[in-house]
């Protein structure tokens, strides 16, 4: 099946995207399986085959070019253009890779795999949609709102936010995130977090690109920056509703909801 996201022509919704290294974009319409293309082609083909009926993507990720999809049926990798279960069938919202260890996000706490098996790692009794493995910290955005976990105490500090926390990231050493209302999640440096909602904005999701950080929004796409100390956003582009972006050293590549997949040069 081929797929075109030009303007006049079938346009999905898309949830993810990622650029690999051999110039070709991988993305994941809403619902709709896994598609890709070579950067220049006009086309997508699907490449869902392995994935089970009713699979919804919920995050993309790419390691040393290696493909995994996190979705509501487990964590998946992709493997010579076919996808099979990565040994995770717990609905899986985000997927990180440190040295040989990875870690998953899932409907039951955040798990590892070590030596080729999965193994609970902490807070089965939640929801984790994202997380941050620090030095010091790991970080959880969860159902409830925010954990975090000192590593050096092993003691926990738990935020109930009566809201979602669905991802996170560090800018310049506070704690940032994005609720499930579309609110902006601050850590306040007085040992809590405040939420912000932007004026006309909804914040799908927080993204982390090497050193930047995004703000992808139904107005558009933002980079996250301060002003006076304080976090802003800078607008990148605006007039699409923008769910994920991933970049290199060209380009801006923007999944929206509307628009297909858009790609604008840094």
């Amino acid at each position: 099946m081929q797929l075109s996201t030009n303007p006049g022509e079938l346009i999905f919704h898309f949830s993810s995207v990622k650029k690999l290294s051999d110039n070709e974009l991988v993305a994941a319409p809403l619902g709709k399986g896994i598609v890709y293309k070579k950067e220049t082609a006009k086309d997508w083909v699907e490449i869902s085959e392995g994935l089970t009926d009713q699979t919804h993507i919920n995050r993309l990720q790419a390691h040393d070019d290696q493909l995994y999809a996190c979705s509501n049926k487990g964590l998946f990798n992709c493997s010579e253009g076919k996808w099979q279960s990565a040994g995770l069938s717990l609905g899986c919202y985000q997927y990180k890779q440190f040295g040989e260890i990875g870690l998953a996000a899932t409907v039951c706490g955040l798990w590892y795999m070590e030596d080729e098996e999965w193994r609970m790692m902490m807070r089965s009794d939640v929801t984790v949609y994202d997380f941050l493995y620090l030095p010091q910290y790991v970080v959880l955005g969860t159902n409830e709102g925010m954990s975090i976990l000192d590593r050096m105490t092993t003691s926990w500090m738990n935020y109930k936010l009566d809201t979602a926390v669905t991802s996170l990231s560090v800018h310049r050493g506070t704690l940032i995130g994005a609720t499930e209302h579309g609110e902006l999640l601050t850590g306040n440096r007085r040992g809590g977090f405040d939420r912000y909602r932007m004026p006309g904005i909804f914040i799908f999701s927080i993204v982390s690109r090497g050193q930047e950080i995004f703000a992808c929004t139904d107005r558009g796409l933002y980079r996250v920056s301060s002003i006076g100390g304080r976090i802003s956003l800078m607008a990148l582009k605006i007039g699409c509703q923008v769910t994920d972006v991933d970049v290199d050293e060209r380009c801006y590549y923007m999944a929206t909801l509307f628009e297909g997949i858009q790609c604008m040069e840094r």
